[in-house]
This record gives C-alpha cells, sequence and structure tokens, in this order.
C-alpha cells in the first residue's frame, strides 16, 4: 500500500490521477451505453454496436493508461515505440469487443464472469505490451507479489461491474458499473506501476526516435475526440429509441386514456360540477348527486345549486376563497364546507375547482370542478382532537388540556378578578387493589372513580385524570372555603362507598389537597404545587381526608427540601455511620451476632432517627445507595473480627428491585473477604409482594450463595403461611409490637406462641425483636424461642462498645472497651 502511494506521489505528476479518472470513467460509461444498444438490436445493427463498443472501451483503456504515462516521471529520460503503443491499443480494442460479445445475448453468471476476465486479460495485455513499448536507458524490474495483486484485484472489479450491469440491482447501474470498471482499470495499472522500478543501464542508449511526448499526447486528443464522438452517438441514439417507442405507445395510450376517464367518472367518489357563472346553470356527476342522497337528474335545471346547500356557516368562507380564485390570486378554488343532503343531515366535502373560460376583459364565465367526501375524516380528527384533550381511559380531560384551561382560569382571576380553585385528588390503596385484584379490576375501578367524581361537580368545573390514580379539579365561579370543603366531603364520601367487580367488593378512599386564587398564587406551576402540599399533608394525617394549603406547608417541604440535600451530601461525604445491636441465644445469652443499623449524625441538628431519613431516601431514590453503602461498611467490619458472628442487614423494598442484586452482594462479599454462611438478610414482606415472581429468584439466588433470609417484622405486613411455604427462609424476626406486650396483654401473648410454634414446626429458626425487660426473656425461653433482641441485651451502638465481644483486630482509633455502665447491664442480664 505504502509502495503504491509513493508511486502515485512521487512518480507521477499532481494532474494525472484526476485527469485519468475523467478519461477512463467517461469511456466506461460511453462503452455501457453502446453495448445496451448492441444488446437491444440484431443483425448487422447488433454487430456494428459491438465494434462501437469494443473501440470506445479500449480507446478508454489505452487512453487511461498512456494519460497516465504522460504524467509519469521516473528519474530517467522517457520515449515510446511507435508500433508497440499502437499494439495495445489493438489488444485494447479487440478483448474488449470480444467480452462485450460474451454478454450480449447470454446474461448467465458464467458468461458474465467468463466476460470480465477476458477484458482483464485484455486490460492487463495492453498495459503491459504499453510499458514494453516505453524507451528508457535502462530497464523496467517488475514487483511480482504487487503485479498479481493488481490482476485479482482488477479482475474481481471488472466482473463485478459486468454483472451490475447485466443484472441492474441498484438504482443508475450504468453509472455504478462504469465507476467500477474505471476502478478496476485505475488499479491495474496504478499499482501495477507501483510494482515497477525503472533502473539506468549504461548498456542501453537513451532513446533518440519513436514517439515524442506531444505526439502521444495529440494521439491520446485523437483517440478521446472519438470517445466522445461515440458517447454522443449513444446519447443520439438512445432518445431517438425512446421518442419512437413513444409515437408507437402514444396512440395506444390515449385511447386508454379516454377509456380511463370515462370509468372515473362513473366509478370515481369525486362528485364532478361545472358551474356557467353568467346563467347560474350548474350541472352535477351522477357520483355527486348520489354522495348527498339525490336521484340522477333531480337538481337539473336548478340555478345555483350549490349556494342553496352549502350551510350558512360556510358560505361567508367560500365566496371568499371563491373571488380570491376569479380575481387571480390564487391558481385554483379549494375550501372545506358543508352541504346538505337530501334527508336533511349535513355532509362535509373537499371543493376544488378551476376557472377554465374567461370573456376578453378577463371575467371568469366558466368553472369546474370536485366535490371529495370527507366526511370519515373530519370524523376521525374529531376523535383525534378530543383524544388529545381526554384521558384514553376515563374520557376525563387529561394533564395537558387541563393546565391550559387552568392557565385561562388563572388568566381571568388575574385580569377581571374574582377568584378559583384547584383541587388535587389522589386514591388511597389503590395500589393494593392492583396487587391483590388486578389491574383490569384496577382500570375498572379508575373509570367508576372517575364517574363518580365527574358526576357531582358543576357544569362550569372540570375535572381532569393527572395519570394513575391521579385526579385534579378546576373550581371556577368565586368559590369560599366552604363551598370548597363541602365539595371535597362529597367526593370523598362518594368515592369511599364500595365498588363491586367481578362479584367482589372494593373499597378504596379519597385523599384530597386544595389551593386557592389569587390567595395562594397566580402561577399555574405554583397554584398547583401548593395543592400538591396539601395533598401531601391530608395523605400524612391519616388520609381520606381533605386540607386546604397553608403557608406552614411551605416549611415543611422546605426543611424536607434541605434534609435530602444534606443526606446526599452525607451520603457522598461519609457521613453517616453503623451501629450495632446483640443478637444472642435465648436459652444461654451467648452472643450469636448483630444487626448493623444505619445512624445519621448532623452537623446542627444532631442525631436525625431512622424513621425520618430511611423513607426519605426510599422517597427520593437514595435507598440503593444507602443500603449498598451499609451491606459494604458491615461486611467490611464483620471480616474485621476474629470470632465468627453474623452479622445482619435489612434490604429496603427498593433494593429488591434490582435484578443483579445478587452478583452486588456476592461482589462486596469478595471485596470485604467475609464469607456467604455470616451475613443474615432481612427483608419484609412488602418487598416480597411487590414482585412475587423477581423476589422468589432473588431469594433462591442468595441462598444458592451461602446467605441466610430472615423474615424482618413478621406479622405487621401481608403476613400469610403461603408466604413462609413459598420462600427459603432461614429466620422468622417478630416485630416488637408483639414482644413488648406479652406480659400485660393476652392475645400478643397468643400470638408470638403462635409464631414460635409454627416456626418449630416448619423447622425455621424464630428471633424475638424488641425483647426490654427480664419477664419477657423469660416468656420467650419458656415458650423455646431460638434468639433475643432488644435494648436487654444492648442498645445499638458503635462497634467500638463490643470489641471484646467480637474479638476485633486493633485499630489505633477505636476505644478498645464498652462504657463500665453498659457491660455492666449487660452482664447483669446475660446472668438472668
Amino acid at each position: 500500500m505504502y509502495r503504491t502511494l509513493s508511486c502515485l506521489t512521487d512518480e507521477h505528476a499532481a494532474w494525472v490521477l484526476p485527469l485519468s479518472a475523467l478519461v477512463c470513467w467517461v469511456s466506461c460509461h460511453t462503452a455501457f451505453g453502446l453495448l445496451k444498444q448492441a444488446r437491444e438490436s440484431t443483425g448487422w445493427a447488433a454487430f456494428i454496436w459491438l465494434i462501437a463498443t469494443g473501440t470506445a472501451a479500449g480507446a478508454g483503456i489505452w487512453s487511461t493508461h498512456f494519460t497516465a504515462m504522460l504524467g509519469y516521471d521516473p528519474p530517467l529520460s522517457i520515449g515510446y515505440d511507435v508500433g508497440l503503443t499502437l499494439a495495445s491499443l489493438v489488444f485494447a480494442i479487440a478483448t474488449a469487443v470480444g467480452a462485450s460479445a460474451l454478454i450480449r445475448v447470454e446474461t448467465g453468471t458464467t458468461a458474465v464472469v467468463a466476460s470480465g476476465v477476458l477484458l482483464s486479460l485484455g486490460i492487463a495485455a495492453m498495459h503491459f505490451t504499453g510499458m514494453a513499448g516505453v524507451r528508457i536507458p535502462g530497464r523496467f524490474i517488475w514487483d511480482e507479489a504487487l503485479v498479481a495483486v493488481a490482476l485479482v484485484s482488477g479482475t474481481v472489479l471488472t466482473c463485478t461491474a459486468l454483472l451490475v450491469f447485466t443484472r441492474r440491482p441498484v438504482r443508475h447501474p450504468r453509472a455504478v458499473a462504469a465507476t467500477l470498471l474505471a476502478g478496476a482499470i485505475g488499479i491495474l495499472h496504478f499499482v501495477s506501476m507501483a510494482g515497477a522500478q525503472a533502473v539506468p543501464d549504461p548498456s542501453i542508449a537513451a532513446p533518440e526516435d519513436g514517439l515524442e511526448r506531444g505526439a502521444l499526447a495529440a494521439a491520446i486528443a485523437v483517440v478521446m475526440l472519438t470517445i466522445l464522438a461515440f458517447s454522443a452517438l449513444t446519447l443520439f441514439a438512445d432518445r431517438l429509441r425512446r421518442a419512437n417507442r413513444a409515437l408507437a405507445s402514444h396512440g395506444a395510450a390515449l385511447r386508454i386514456s379516454e377509456e380511463r376517464l370515462g370509468r372515473a367518472l362513473d366509478a370515481g367518489s369525486d362528485g364532478l360540477w361545472d358551474w356557467t357563472i353568467d346563467t347560474g346553470q350548474t350541472w352535477f356527476s351522477d357520483r355527486w348527486l348520489t354522495m348527498l342522497g339525490y336521484e340522477p337528474g333531480e337538481l337539473e335545471g336548478h340555478v345555483r345549486t350549490w349556494q342553496r346547500l352549502i350551510h350558512t356557516e360556510d358560505e361567508p368562507k367560500a365566496l371568499e376563497l371563491l373571488q380570491a380564485h376569479f380575481d387571480g390570486h390564487s391558481p385554483v378554488y379549494e375550501c372545506e364546507h358543508r352541504l346538505l343532503r337530501k334527508d336533511g343531515t349535513w355532509g362535509w366535502v373537499l371543493a376544488r375547482g378551476k376557472v377554465v373560460e374567461r370573456d376578453a376583459v378577463g371575467l371568469p364565465q366558466r368553472i369546474v370542478g370536485t366535490h371529495i367526501d370527507i366526511e370519515e375524516r373530519k370524523i376521525a380528527e374529531q376523535q383525534i382532537a378530543h383524544m388529545a384533550h381526554h384521558d384514553g381511559l376515563t374520557g376525563l380531560t387529561n394533564r395537558t388540556h387541563f393546565h391550559e384551561l387552568l392557565r385561562l382560569a388563572l388568566w381571568e382571576v388575574a385580569n377581571e378578578g374574582g377568584t378559583c380553585a384547584v383541587m388535587c385528588l389522589d386514591l388511597d390503596r389503590f395500589k393494593a387493589v392492583n396487587d391483590t385484584v388486578g389491574h383490569m379490576a384496577g382500570d375498572e375501578l379508575l373509570k367508576s372513580v372517575a364517574a363518580r367524581i365527574a358526576k357531582r361537580i358543576r357544569p362550569t368545573d372540570t375535572v381532569a385524570r393527572l395519570g394513575g390514580d391521579e385526579f385534579a379539579v378546576l373550581v371556577r365561579n368565586n368559590p369560599t372555603d366552604e363551598c370548597l370543603g363541602k365539595l371535597a366531603q362529597d367526593l370523598i364520601c362518594a368515592v369511599g362507598r364500595p365498588f363491586s367487580f367481578a362479584g367482589q367488593s372494593i373499597e378504596v378512599g379519597l385523599s384530597i389537597g386544595i389551593a386557592r386564587a389569587p390567595q395562594h398564587g397566580l402561577v399555574e406551576s405554583i397554584l398547583f404545587s401548593r395543592a400538591d402540599l396539601a395533598l401531601y399533608r391530608a395523605k400524612a394525617e391519616g388520609r381520606n381526608c381533605h386540607r386546604i394549603f397553608d403557608a406552614a406547608m411551605n416549611e415543611t417541604v422546605t426543611r424536607r427540601r434541605e434534609l435530602e440535600r444534606d443526606l446526599r451530601t452525607a451520603l457522598a461525604e461519609g457521613g453517616l455511620e453503623l451501629h450495632y445491636q446483640p443478637q444472642v441465644k435465648a436459652t444461654t445469652c451467648e452472643l450469636v451476632g448483630f444487626e448493623a443499623l444505619a445512624r445519621w449524625r448532623h452537623p446542627t441538628r444532631g442525631l436525625i432517627p431512622p424513621y425520618e431519613f430511611i423513607p426519605l431516601a426510599e422517597e427520593t431514590g437514595l435507598i440503593s445507595l444507602l443500603g449498598e453503602w451499609v451491606l459494604r461498611t458491615a461486611c467490611n467490619e464483620a471480616a474485621s473480627w476474629t470470632r465468627p458472628l453474623k452479622i445482619a442487614v435489612n434490604l429496603s423494598p427498593r433494593e429488591f428491585q434490582q435484578v443483579d442484586l445478587p452478583e452486588r452482594i456476592l461482589g462486596i462479599l469478595s471485596e470485604t473477604g467475609l464469607q456467604p454462611d455470616r451475613l443474615e438478610i432481612e427483608v419484609t414482606e412488602t418487598a416480597i409482594f411487590a414482585d412475587t415472581n423477581r423476589a422468589l429468584s432473588i431469594l433462591q439466588r442468595l441462598k444458592a450463595l451461602g446467605i441466610s433470609i430472615a423474615m424482618d417484622d413478621f406479622g405487621t405486613g401481608y403476613s400469610s403461611l403461603a408466604t413462609l411455604q413459598a420462600f427459603p427462609f432461614d429466620k422468622i424476626k417478630i416485630d416488637r409490637s408483639f414482644v413488648g406486650q406479652v406480659e400485660a396483654n393476652p392475645q400478643a401473648a397468643v400470638i408470638v406462641r403462635a409464631v414460635l410454634g409454627l416456626g418449630r414446626n416448619l423447622g425455621i429458626s424464630v428471633v424475638a425483636e424488641g425483647v426490654e425487660t427480664v419477664e419477657q426473656m423469660r416468656f420467650l425461653v419458656g415458650e423455646a424461642c431460638d434468639e433475643l433482641q432488644g435494648y436487654l441485651f444492648g442498645k445499638p451502638q458503635p462497634i467500638e462498645r463490643f470489641v471484646d465481644a467480637t474479638g476485633q483486630r486493633h485499630r489505633p482509633d477505636a476505644p478498645l472497651s464498652m462504657a463500665p455502665a453498659r457491660k455492666a447491664e449487660t452482664r447483669m442480664a446475660f446472668a438472668s
């Protein structure tokens, strides 16, 4: 490749490549045009076209070669042998004629490839004969490898060019084939020349006779004029052939056209009309009459018929457009309007017409045109317009149109006075309906809710479905707080009545947030966000109620946003810490492990409780980052203990939605060096029920890694025997709300006994959380509980307080003993 490039740049003048390419492409394009004529001709005419094809192609090959040789500048003087130079031209023309003859009639692959090989050999013969006629005071040494590459590449491109021309697989086969063939000729010449090296030889005299470069240039010019003459001949022949074909088919086409016109008038969907303006007489085709329900000839003789039939609302526009056409302001008359049908209804038509006669002063005398029935299109447009502004499921106004109406209402309040209000509505317990009854029931429920809401608002107000189970109401005409409260309560009661679906009774609630304009803002986004804040307050204060926005809600949101920002900062900068709570064997109080619990010590607000920042992390999507940090930190800490104690880590429902969760956990175990059998993952039933199939798959993959699985907060969620049967749990953790009441509440004691008995029968260990008194511990030990956890055995604390218990390797920055009071308390509890 380098040798070829250096040959082009160092041994040839700069103008050689573009000029040679142009000469080559023009001659190839001409040759293919002549070959087309040869293939479409017979007898002597075909023979003559073949000779012309070979002459054009061979002359083009020869001209390309010697045009390039004119720019060839070896380090020796150069001349040309007349005989060999002419012989090279004869070789090129002869092989081109032979190759053309092979594919004039036969277009099979074998014939085309044979023709391509023959033509390639002719190109090579011409090239090397021409080079043999070059006279220098030395000799040429050839690189056989480059010559072989040139021959093979040129043959492949030549065969491809002929296949493209004969098979016509592309849009412009002649131009593409000419380009490919020109490439073949160019590659064969220039790659071969790259393999030629002019070596001086003192025994060979400098050329004194032979063909000079000027004479060669003149010969090339003559050959090119011949090619151009052939090109002109090809163009003339092609146009003559097309003209003959056009003349031959013109008569038949005219007859066919007349027949088609007659059939179109009879069977076409367009109604034709012809209006003589000065008399008012109008002719209508039968199709025009039947399109509107009239009988053929029923309106014959009527004057200005269309003006009597056009809808009064559409007539001014139609007359305006018609006059614009009469005056020459528009090339055609075009208007959509309604026409009266015979049955008294109105039908939409598209009218198109053009003046065909004018008088001496240019006034229109006659106009003809069509009426196209566009009734179905108009209905479709109305449906599309409705869909653009309405919810597809409920038929209510959609979010986009609701905000348009809200902007208009706020503009009227700002400019004309008065008040309006926005109510944001959200269904309570709707997700549970989808999860338990199915999405089809959920859709039916949404439609029923929409109908109940729409039935209870005034015609001047607007109800919209914003998406999911969210609705909104725009209340106009100066609503008071009392009026809004009454409407909100009415909607809550209406939605709160049971719904029936497939024999099942479904109940949901409704929470409502309200914001008023102008009191709470005149900007659409602000007013809507404040109604949303009020809705959030309604949900936080018990649901199934309504709240009107007040300024304090803004403060709550501001604090929440600041807390979210600080939580992000804490996650990024290491502002969180882990506390560890001991877990012991119930019978011996022997330490078996710890549960890792996240704690956030805010730089200005102090210790923020988990029940405040954990839900915030779940809502903002930070829970995945937080969970991964907790898991990595806890595993890293546990790996440093000399005692093989277990470490328990909670996973949130959001983390359980990650399909690659097992791989993430395995990566953390590998990174920290903690054995999988020392890790215990705690999950709630809420996480499982979010996607049962996915949860089962993830739990089974975690179990396969050797990780223990514990069901956390058993008894507080969707607890069922089916859950314990379907999932591979190693432990059940009884919620502290039951354990804390076993002494005073007999029902709580019965529940705890039942769970403990269930665990024994299923072979699942049971852990009791929230053990705070010795009496609670004795009760649980008496009921054969397996493990205990609670303040009685230690509050959640930094791991440095448990150094003696864990056998932790010494770290310079960690205390080596627990606080004395806590140690004493722990010993007393263990001793009990």
